[in-house]
């Protein structure tokens, strides 16, 4: 192919019809109808065996323009002339505007029911065109490039083409959640198999023109995909394309695989009052890969100069395509000379495009229904809703009428209608969303009193024509068996053999209602809400205790007739309820409750409910009189003061401590040592309560301790007095060892003495390093001594270095004074 011809080949592309995903607004509600579970697969027919006629089952075709409508285009005069008001066209423009059109046949479509179940397939080939256009496409077509001078560009971002044909086979399964049918959900697998395609993934353009020369610069990033047929043409092979186009049959399946699917719900919320429903259709995807080409511009910028149009001098045959033959190959050799787009032959993926579905429906009877739905697709980034109120009606099982009123594509004027006919097994429908937009002008040609004749448009007047959007029909001829008996309540018991036809019951019972369970059926049932026992004709006894629970004051406790059904447990004839002491017999006059006493205050809060007493000692007397009650007196029988409880003071040892206060209540002792007498353990005649060394005999000038004779004061003095240190470490300096080993001698010879090592400091340095070097010190004595044979247990050892001075820190003199590490020997 040419790249000339190439080039006109993507113009076309840009510039043909593209498709719109199918709507199907009316048919949503017309169930009997097997068609309407491809909007909802959970809205099955109520027949159990359905089959659509090959290719006639149904037949689809949907035109759409989303932009304008013809009273925005087409102005009829005065005079019955017509004219076109091209400007007031692009006015009523949307920012994004499609042309569309879908045509659709099932070429095979059954289905069936099998219990709570129902399965279905269809065969379906579908023709999808969709060619979405910006406002300022046509404002371009109609006014030229002189409308974009300038800074005035022309925005041409989202101009592009979705279009192909594909088949589809579907697999559907939709379950009875419950018994009675009132929740469904349903949902359908495809497997897709495409044919051709044409594809848009991405389009941004922008057309400025210079002021001067009205040369024409144009940005452009876009890409565009084709695959089969067209993909072989747009490739440079036409041979496909045309052989596709005279003979398409053999052609129907290609290697393009894909999948989709469907889900969907129905549920009477409210039985019989409120249905409420919602689907997603056709989510899926076509991988295509037979003879894929993809042309883009990547962010590409390029200029048209035009041509010398004295070049073609006008002939008189120039209208009959000569001329303009010529001059259209120019014009594309010279653009496909200035812009040469990439071409690529890769596989690519085009999504199908999904819509939604949410409907309610107020059920008016068993035979109408008033519904609203709003439904919608979003397509590369622009949402399109529609609404949709409808009023269907089912006379018998002949005849389903639906009249519907929709919003879409921005406009109000689509009024819908639906008819389904049923005669024995054989089904013919027909639905439109929009029954207007199915008028055709009709041009006549008018002569006036003048002679002069011309063409004038006929029905431009009608309301739909005018302001109509799209056009749209579904019909087709079915074939549909099983129809379910007539039921009323919808019980699944066909009314001639239901005892109850409008009250929805069991088989059991002949299709009557038992409410509560009991097994007695309502209408026989005096307590129909309540479970029940037949010998009460249905009415409980939860107590079992022979009175029925609307006649028992008390229906979860067995009880006496006498008290309506209440217990009297204690037998006081003082019922449960009204007696405050249920489990105690007393009389009415105290509620019940008893007062062994008969001092009128209630045993349950009598401190002494065997003895009279009065309110104000909770029942309490004062037996011995002492001011003491019996409730806090501990020697009721014998007189005592109130604060020894009652009881009489004691002074068994007779040493003038009372008994309470005496901790040796036998043995006589002074009031200081709390009655008892002070001992001396080492027998030295000095008590334990003054003796030093309670555990070693001493003297008593020395306060029970022994005294240390001069020479072994000698001994320790001169080791206190000659013990000397490195500066600053806890290093025993020579010269105070010799002193030590004498001590250490004394020591050993005196295994009963301990000593006592205490280290300090000055005030020199940081506190936290005089408490270390204190500690240090004392336990290098220790130590050493303990190495010159004295055990490690007989020393104590402690540590306080600056905080125990025995003079002011504030001289030399002093401070050595105060580094000093103190020992003293001490005894048990």
């Amino acid at each position: 192919m040419q790249l000339k011809h190439k080039f006109l080949l993507i113009i076309m592309l840009c510039l043909g019809s593209a498709g719109f995903a199918q709507t199907d607004l009316t048919l949503y509600n017309m169930n009997r109808t097997p068609q309407s579970m491809y909007q909802n697969p959970a809205l099955t027919p109520p027949t159990k065996i359905n089959i659509g006629l090959p290719v006639l089952s149904s037949i689809y075709l949907q035109g759409i323009n989303s932009g304008f409508a013809w009273k925005d285009l087409a102005v009829l005069g005065d005079d019955d002339s017509l004219s076109l008001d091209v400007d007031n066209m692009l006015s009523k423009l949307g920012k994004q505007n499609l042309i569309g059109m879908n045509f659709n046949t099932d070429l095979l479509s059954f289905g069936f029911r099998s219990g709570k179940a129902y399965f279905s397939f269809n065969a379906t080939t579908k023709t999808y065109l969709r060619f979405n256009y910006p406002t300022d496409f046509f404002g371009l077509v109609w006014k030229g490039n002189a409308g974009f001078l300038g800074e005035n560009t022309a925005d041409l971002s989202g101009l592009g083409i979705d279009a192909g044909l594909y088949n589809e086979l579907g697999f559907g399964y939709t379950r009875d959640i419950f018994d009675d049918g009132r929740l469904k959900i349903g949902g359908r697998l495809k497997y897709l198999n495409g044919v051709t395609n044409v594809y848009t993934s991405r389009s941004n353009i922008s057309l400025a023109t210079d002021e001067d020369l009205f040369n024409l610069t144009a940005n452009s990033d876009f890409q565009i995909n084709a695959a089969g047929p067209v993909g072989a043409a747009l490739g440079g092979d036409t041979t496909a394309l045309d052989s596709f186009t005279q003979d398409p049959v053999p052609q129907l399946f290609g290697s393009n695989h894909g999948f989709g699917g469907d889900l969907g719900f129905s549920w009477e919320v409210v039985p019989e009052k409120f249905r409420i429903s919602g689907s997603i259709v056709d989510l899926g995807f076509i991988r295509w890969k037979n003879r894929p080409t993809n042309i883009s511009s990547d962010n590409a910028s390029f200029t048209f100069e035009g041509i010398d149009i004295t070049d073609f001098p006008q002939q008189a045959d120039s209208i009959n395509g000569n001329y303009f033959d010529s001059l259209g190959t120019a014009i594309l050799d010279t653009l496909s000379g200035t812009f040469t787009p990439d071409t690529t032959f890769e596989a690519y993926t085009a999504p199908t495009i999904p819509r939604f579905y949410i409907g309610a429906n107020y059920l008016i009877n068993e035979r109408m229904n008033a519904g609203i739905l709003f439904s919608g697709e979003v397509y590369k980034g622009t949402f399109r809703p529609t609404v949709t109120a409808s009023y269907n009606l089912a006379l018998g099982r002949w005849l389903q009428l639906s009249a519907s009123w929709s919003f879409a594509n921005r406009s109000w004027m689509n009024p819908g209608l639906g008819v389904s006919l049923n005669a024995g097994p054989v089904q013919i429908y027909a639905v439109s969303d929009n029954f207007a937009g199915l008028f055709i002008p009709k041009f006549e040609q008018v002569t006036d009193t003048a002679g002069n004749t011309s063409n004038q448009l006929q029905t431009i007047n009608t309301m739909g024509l005018q302001s109509s959007r799209q056009v749209h029909v579904r019909m087709g001829l079915n074939l549909t068996m099983g129809w379910k008996p007539k039921d009323r309540d919808g019980d699944g018991i066909a009314d001639k053999e239901d005892a109850c036809p409008d009250d929805s019951g069991a088989v059991e019972f002949q299709g009557c209602p038992d409410r509560d369970g009991d097994k007695i059926i309502d209408l026989k049932d005096a307590c129909p809400d309540v479970p029940g026992l037949a010998a009460f004709q249905g009415c409980p006894d939860t107590d079992l205790d022979g009175i029925v629970d609307s006649s028992d004051a008390c229906v979860d406790v067995p009880g006496l007739a006498e008290f309506n059904g209440c217990p009297d447990r204690d037998g006081d004839k003082t019922m449960d309820k009204e007696d405050a002491c249920p489990d105690e017999a007393g009389p009415k006059e105290t509620k019940g409750c008893p007062d062994r006493d008969r001092d009128g205050i209630l045993d349950s809060v009598d401190l002494c409910p065997d003895k009279p007493g009065d309110a104000e000692h909770k029942g309490c007397p004062d037996t011995d009189g002492d001011g003491t009650y019996d409730n806090e007196d501990k020697c009721v029988d014998d007189f005592g003061p109130q604060d020894n409880f009652g009881c009489p003071y004691g002074d068994l040892d007779k040493d003038g401590v009372f008994d309470k206060e005496d901790r040796c209540v036998d043995t006589p002792g002074p009031k200081e040592n709390q009655g008892c007498p002070y001992g001396d353990l080492d027998g030295d005649g000095v008590t334990d309560n003054v003796d030093d060394c309670p555990n070693t005999p001493g003297l008593p000038e020395n306060k029970g301790c022994p005294k240390l004779t001069e020479k072994e004061q000698e001994i320790l003095d001169l080791a206190f007095s000659n013990l000397e240190f490195e500066s600053a470490k806890a290093i025993i300096r020579p010269t105070s060892l010799d002193e030590l080993d004498s001590l250490a001698a004394l020591l050993v010879a005196k295994p009963d003495w301990r000593l006592r090592i205490a280290g300090h400091t000055d005030n020199v340095g940081n506190p936290a390093s005089n408490m270390t070097l204190s500690k240090n010190r004392a336990n290098a004595v220790m130590k050493y001594l303990n190495s010159r044979g004295v055990a490690e247990n007989r020393f104590i050892v402690e540590w306080y270095g600056q905080t125990k001075p025995l003079v002011p820190n504030t001289t030399p003199a002093n401070k050595q004074k105060n580094r000093r590490v103190e020992m003293e020997v001490k005894f048990e």
